[in-house]
């Protein structure tokens, strides 16, 4: 696999910004390749999937590019007062796009995420559910937007972003899944450390989609917020990735 690192200028963001990349370099790997955006979570930035875990050796032998972008402490939203990370990541699809060789199709693209970049993944995956067909979390914030574990001291900027009463609108997975026809879902797949303190959240994200008779692939296991647990995961979401993509 090769690997860059690409600054360009974000419209969205109306300043400079970066993302990490890994792309086939065997010359026998067939085109156009698909596409999996990975997001990082809130104290982190675009270098830390490459920094703190072996996505590179997960990815060997797949045509399959391994996007990272940097979505700051911005919840992958457009902020009511701030920045507009959701647009940020929209416009970076249309970069990947028209750069690489890549399947521009909604069936050739995958997005997944940690922590708030698990929100950010199922978030952004149900909102734009006509641009990827394939969403993982891991220990994914889920259910803050919706009023579960309020928890201000872990982002203070959170009502800033959100606003007084998120629950219910266009940034809450819970009411997202209710407002999409269940047919145009794209495929999920969620997983939560059994000692994570976000545990409780997956859970009652899991619950609610039972209750919509929405199809889930959702698994425990033992395992905190901590990189060893995401290192050791990440694998079972490419590979359920491939799946829905086409590659296996």
């Amino acid at each position: 696999m090769a690997f860059a690192t690409i600054n360009y200028f974000s419209k969205a963001l109306r300043k400079a910004s970066s993302f990490n990349i890994v792309f086939p370099e065997d010359a026998d790997t067939p085109r156009p390749w698909s596409v999996f955006y990975l997001l990082h979570g809130l104290s982190d930035d675009h270098t830390i999937w490459m920094r703190r875990t072996s996505i590179e050796r997960h990815l060997a032998g797949l045509p399959l590019v391994v996007v990272m972008p940097d979505g700051g402490r911005g919840w992958y939203s457009n902020a009511v007062e701030g920045d507009a990370y959701e647009d940020d990541l929209l416009g970076l699809v249309d970069l990947i796009d028209r750069t690489f060789p890549v399947e521009a199709e909604r069936s050739g693209r995958a997005i997944g995420g940690l922590s708030m970049g698990g929100y950010g993944a199922v978030k952004v995956g149900l909102k734009h559910h006509d641009r990827f067909a394939s969403v993982t979390s891991h220990s994914g914030a889920l259910g803050f937007v919706h009023g579960l574990g309020d928890r201000p001291e872990i982002s203070p900027e959170f009502n800033r972003i959100f606003g007084p009463e998120p629950s219910g609108g266009p940034e809450d997975p819970f009411a997202l899944v209710e407002q999409t026809d269940h047919g145009l879902l794209p495929k999920m797949r969620i997983d939560c450390g059994t000692d994570d303190f976000l545990l409780d959240q997956n859970r009652a994200f899991r619950d609610h989609l039972d209750r919509l008779e929405i199809p889930l692939e959702y698994e425990e296991f033992p395992g905190g917020h901590e990189w060893s647990y995401w290192d050791a995961h990440v694998p079972e979401a490419i590979e359920f990735h491939a799946r829905n993509l086409g590659l296996r």
